[in-house]
């Protein structure tokens, strides 16, 4: 098949956590009548019944009762009020809303422990992730975490509705075979749920695979047993959504197999039901069904209008997926209608889209047609450019034989469930043996003899490759006697020269006091006590980064990671050394935009405070430090900026580096012994990330550090 309908119809379908029963009446009765408790869970539960069909009504029952919950300080009807707040939006199709109401339910669902809770949570962010930007490597990650969770809470449902949203990835990145296999265990969880929905919907999606790989017979059939069972639930609950979808993919089966008046039936019929049950996202898909019905039926003016309708329901949905094959059908009809630019101007939009996407058949197919294009205008060379392209994602999706070998596997999915079968695979593969030819021997024995021979050289270059890494080995052995022995040095520095210092100093001090007590008015008693004080908060400071350097060190010190708002820790920080800054006339600013961020929060706060500090300790009076961040989709970056003294170029280089032992007073005299900058990069390397810096003598330095997105939860 040359389209990609999107998933979010599989994501609506496959999370179908409760079965959507008219009892709205009955619930806002106990809302008026109860209290306490009790008509909070009466409020949530009205606001999960309404979550798809009101969404003004879905929130404002959620919000009511998340201030309920906080009011009377309940976690965990917070937890699930924040997460039907996130369900109302992602109705709503409003994505980045409900993923921070998402997140925000996981931080308290995690002090509680609710993990059926979080593997549900994790499902949508993951899900919001992939409809809204296409990201498949970040709603992985979430996926991941939502597996984790569910798996421990025994929740069979999401874990079929995540493998079956797996299953997708793979298929939309053409790997059949992989996505064959989540299939199946998609199917083993749905059944073990005993969710009938699951497995029309496992049914559903095996059509779906069939034709990506234009096996038409075979989607039939599935489709038909989806069909069937959706047809079913709809008698008992009155939702015909599944329905609908199934019929839209058989029309999409008959426009396939020429089988046109059969495809228009089955069109309209979904398309009547996705109108009634108000789908945009449905009614979108329908008339983008239509619409190559009428494009193969030469009706290429009623084509564009039903085109143009479903494209502008895509981008008020904001169904990035979606878009790409309708770009590419836009272009196929204007090459119809000899509007070779507009063609070429579709197709390459087309194309971009599905490159962002990584949707290698619609890629494929817009390289197909924009050479055709360019054929046509006699623009041969890029014609044979995007030939080739064409041809080479072919080779891609098709060299491993996937089309057929998937009928295979699924023959041995089956195999593995009956004794019978294995016994019959066993006795056929005996009679293949014994009707071996003596030219299939002769050549086996040829083949014996080359083996014998790449076995020969194999073992000289492994030979030579173990003689190498052990020299390389040693290199690096030595290496780290160096840096051990430059530990050592280093940390022999600190506790007789930085920590000894200080010490003295306090207790020279106290000395001071203990012997002249009497002596001294209540000014200079003052001025000995900040004294001490001071020296105390340094040394103390000194100690703590020297615990946490050989806890980094010993790597008995584990990266705990967890989900919360980044703006929060900032604003800790900032306040705990508010004091500092106060002191030297040093304001400090932040950014307050949500931020979301996957972290150990406690290494995280480390770092933030070491580099705050430093920031601090090389400022001059009335300067001001900024702290910022951006994310993308695959990092976050922190910074932290000061107008202070700056650092060259030269000490740059010496930064981050124990055995240099560098380190330098600040603008008020202020001690330092230099391990915050080697906790920091310690701690942000733990996190797949690293740690910069960009500084000019006189002008300040900024100092950023990266927190990779790619790290999942142990």
């Amino acid at each position: 098949m040359k389209r990609h309908l999107t998933i979010l119809i599989i994501f609506l379908l496959t999370v179908s956590f409760g079965i959507a029963v008219n009892k709205t009446d009955s619930l806002q009765t106990v809302i008026d009548h109860a209290q306490g408790i009790k008509k909070t869970e009466a409020r949530l539960e009205l606001a999960y019944h309404l979550r798809k069909s009101d969404f003004t009504a879905a929130r404002n029952h959620a919000s009511t009762a998340l201030q309920e919950a906080i009011n009377i300080q309940d976690p965990e009807l917070e937890a699930q009020a924040l997460y039907y707040l996130g369900l109302a939006y992602y109705y709503q199709t409003s994505n980045d809303t409900a993923i921070d109401y998402f997140l925000k339910s996981t931080i308290i669902s995690k002090d509680i422990n609710n993990t059926k809770q979080l593997g549900e949570l994790y499902f949508f962010i993951g899900t919001c992730c992939l409809l809204h930007t296409g990201d498949q490597a970040r709603a992985l990650n979430y996926y991941n975490q939502s597996i984790y969770y569910s798996s421990m809470s025994n929740n069979y449902r999401t874990l079929g509705s995540v493998y079956s949203a797996i299953f997708n990835i793979f298929r939309m990145n053409s790997s059949y075979e992989k996505a064959l296999e989540y299939i199946f265990k998609a199917q083993e969880n749905y059944e073990k749920a005993g969710y009938t929905e699951g497995i029309a919907w496992i049914s559903y999606i095996t059509g779906r695979l069939y034709c990506t790989v234009d096996l038409y017979e075979e989607a039939q059939t599935a489709y038909f047993e989806s069909l069937k069972l959706y047809r079913e639930l709809a008698a008992r609950d009155d939702i015909m959504t599944g329905v609908a979808i199934c019929l839209d993919e058989l029309a999409i089966v008959n426009i396939e197999l020429n089988n046109e008046e059969i495809a228009r039936k089955y069109n309209q019929q979904a398309l009547e039901m996705h109108r009634q049950g108000k789908s945009q996202f449905g009614v979108s898909n329908s008339l983008r069904s239509l619409a190559r019905i009428e494009y193969l039926s030469g009706n290429y003016d009623i084509a564009l209008t039903y085109l143009d309708t479903s494209l502008k329901i895509k981008k008020n949905i904001s169904d990035a997926l979606g878009f790409s094959s309708i770009y590419n059908l836009f272009g196929l009809i204007f090459i119809e209608q000899k509007e070779y630019q507009r063609a070429i101007d579709s197709l390459e939009v087309g194309l971009d889209i599905a490159l962002n996407n990584n949707q290698l058949m619609s890629i494929m197919a817009a390289n197909k047609h924009l050479a055709q294009v360019y054929y046509i205008l006699g623009n041969y060379d890029k014609a044979y450019t995007f030939k080739s392209q064409e041809v080479t994602i072919a080779d891609s999706i098709y060299s491993s034989k996937t089309t057929r070998n998937m009928l295979q596997l699924e023959a041995l999915y089956e195999i593995e469930t009956g004794e019978e079968k294995i016994k019959q695979l066993e006795k056929e593969n005996l009679i293949n043996e014994l009707s071996l030819s003596h030219e299939t021997k002769l050549r086996n024995f040829l083949i014996g003899i080359l083996f014998l021979s790449l076995i020969i050289i194999v073992m000289f270059f492994y030979f030579y490759h173990v003689k190498r890494q052990a020299n390389i080995a040693l290199t690096k052995s030595e290496k780290y006697l160096q840096e051990l022995n430059a530990t050592k040095d280093k940390l022999f520095s600190i506790i007789s020269h930085d920590l000894r210092s200080p010490f003295n100093a306090l207790l020279g001090l106290i000395n001071l006091l203990k012997e002249n007590s009497n002596e001294y008015d209540e000014e200079q008693t003052k001025q000995i006590i900040t004294s001490i004080h001071d020296s105390a908060h340094q040394n103390y400071v000194l100690l703590n980064n020297l615990l946490e350097w050989a806890n980094s060190q010993t790597s008995t010190l584990k990266i705990s990671p967890e989900s919360f708002m980044l703006e929060d820790v900032i604003k800790n920080v900032i306040s705990l050394l508010s004091k500092n800054a106060k002191n030297k006339e040093i304001l400090i600013s932040q950014e307050t935009h949500p931020a979301g961020i996957f972290a150990d929060k406690n290494m995280l706060h480390s770092v933030l405070r070491n580099l705050l500090s430093n920031a601090i300790k090389f400022s001059n009076s009335g300067d001001t430090i900024h702290i910022t961040y951006k994310q993308d989709v695959s990092q976050t970056v922190i910074s932290v900026s000061d107008s202070g003294i700056g650092i060259s170029e030269t000490n740059i280089k010496r930064l981050f580096h124990i055995e240099d032992n560098y380190h330098i007073n600040g603008t008020k005299g202020e001690k330092g012994s230099g391990l915050g900058l080697i906790i920091c990069k310690e701690f942000v390397e733990k996190h797949d990330g690293r740690i910069w810096v960009e500084s000019e003598p006189g002008k300040g330095s900024t100092f950023h550090f990266s927190i990779s997105k790619s790290l999942t939860s142990p």
